[in-house]
């Protein structure tokens, strides 16, 4: 744990790096506007400008390091920083480069916005955006007044408030469920609804002229677009260097092409059949209480692939009636059964996945007994065994995800292994399970809340039931004819 000096010494060294950032970022800025990189020299521009661009992004680092919590999966602030410092120095660059050589009203900051957004959370894209905005101000205003360039201050400050306005509402585009093609046409249309505004500034700055009008609209589109395509362009190159799990990186590692997947479905079928059946339910629950559905979906996909170094030796694999256990003596077996979460999270990580679903490979069982071997090694010997030898040598759930895989993981095996005969079976089944596992102490460490049991429950139920359909017997229906 560090010291309250090691944090000192830890957050001089974010703001030298900052400081370092932000007077990159004013030179490139200025030369840029300035069309002359001789500014270089005209300390009195860019010192001053530097300082106050660098107060605008010291904010997003004490937010970040002090009220940003707002993360389902644990990125850390050196992460965090990285991710919002880049968007933004390149969101302010390219900026300045349209607003120079190109046309001054195409804005790019709403790239900060979906960039933010989609790989850490929305808040934390909200500030950024109001951060990314205060520095093009700063830079603009203040270098076209001192070095006396052309003023194009009215239709920069008209593209920067009118990004604003875009920027708020796009945050509501990148919910839980978006898409590459949601996000695009969503920014195009939110352009499209704010052109009015476009050419209201126009107006207001060089009077009434249908060619100001439609430069002031089509800047706004360009931006926008440009914005989407950076956006685009970077997005998986952000996934890739930082290791964010954004919902497009999980969707395709849920991809029945994934090639973990597909080992998993040729040398263990029945342990695949029932990791799709138990994500069918995790991500019903996960969507339910409020948790993000790709994430509980990749969870339930890959919490049993430990099984795929020995498939023989659990049920759902076995053919031809052949059980291994039967020649083993209860201890080996138990060390069989459970070693599949330790090799679970050995091939989880060689495959570099994210670290919630390495945690639910790991905690699906906690640290329960194997009751059937146990109470055959029991059977066996006339002392009282003790259970320690028959328990997975794991920790309990710590993440909601891993709690809803062992929920769900127990109801789907006991469904199946003996089907109930109506909706109050069911209910008790799950009833029993989630029951079983509080006495346990189970979900000590997960922090479900009793409404978030209820509204489990109650969700299983409604998906399992859908799957214990009856169907139309033909035969009979042939006979009958």
């Amino acid at each position: 744990m560090k010291t309250q000096k090691q944090n000192k010494w830890i957050t001089v060294a974010y703001l030298a790096v900052i400081f370092v950032v932000s007077f990159f970022m004013t030179v490139l800025a200025v030369a840029c506007i300035a069309k002359d990189f001789t500014v270089f020299s005209n300390y009195k521009v860019y010192i001053p400008l530097s300082i106050m661009v660098f107060c605008i992004l010291s904010t997003l680092y004490f937010y970040i390091d002090k009220l940003d919590d707002d993360t389902l999966e644990c990125i850390s602030t050196l992460k965090k920083c990285l991710i919002c410092y880049s968007t933004i120095f390149i969101s302010v660059l390219v900026s300045c480069i349209l607003y120079s050589y190109f046309t001054p009203g195409a804005i790019v900051t709403s790239s900060v916005t979906m960039m933010v957004t989609v790989l850490i959370n929305r808040k934390l894209g909200i500030f950024s955006t109001f951060v990314s905005i205060g520095v093009m101000l700063a830079i603009v205003m203040t270098s076209t007044y001192v070095l006396d360039i052309e003023n194009y201050n009215i239709d920069m400050i008209g593209g920067l408030l009118i990004s604003l306005i875009m920027c708020l509402f796009m945050t509501f585009l990148v919910g839980k469920e978006y898409s590459r093609l949601r996000l695009t046409w969503g920014t195009i249309l939110i352009a499209l609804a704010t052109t009015p505004l476009a050419g209201l500034y126009s107006i207001l700055g060089h009077g009434i002229s249908f060619e100001t009008i439609g430069n002031a609209i089509l800047d706004r589109l360009i931006g926008s677009m440009l914005a989407v395509a950076i956006f685009i362009v970077f997005l998986p190159l952000y996934e890739n260097i930082f290791a964010v799990w954004t919902n497009f990186k999980l969707a395709e590692v849920c991809s029945p092409s994934q090639p973990l997947l597909k080992e998993l479905k040729e040398k263990a079928p029945g342990t695949y059949n029932h990791c799709v059946n138990v994500a069918n339910l995790v991500e019903s629950c996960a969507i339910a209480i409020d948790l993000n559905p790709y994430m509980a979906r990749a969870c339930a996909y890959f919490h049993d692939v430990g099984k795929i170094n020995h498939p023989e030796y659990f049920t759902e694999n076995q053919k031809d009636g052949h059980n291994p256990h039967d020649d083993l003596i209860p201890e080996v077996s138990v060390n069989m059964i459970t070693g599949h979460v330790k090799d679970g999270v050995e091939i989880l990580k060689k495959h570099h996945m994210p670290e919630t679903v390495i945690r639910a490979a790991y905690e699906h069982h906690g640290d329960a007994t194997v009751s059937y071997f146990y109470i055959k090694a029991q059977s066996i010997t006339e002392e009282q065994l003790s259970n320690y030898t028959y328990r997975y040598n794991a920790n309990k759930p710590s993440t909601k995800y891993s709690a809803l895989v062992m929920i769900c993981d127990m109801c789907e095996a006991i469904v199946r292994a003996k089907p109930p005969a109506d909706e109050d079976g069911l209910k008790a089944i799950v009833d029993n399970v989630i029951n079983s596992k509080m006495k346990e102490g189970q979900f000590d460490e997960c922090m479900l809340t009793v409404k978030d049991f209820a509204i489990i429950k109650e969700t299983i139920c409604e998906v399992a039931m859908a799957t214990m359909h009856k169907r139309i017997d033909y035969d009979k229906a042939k006979e009958r004819r």
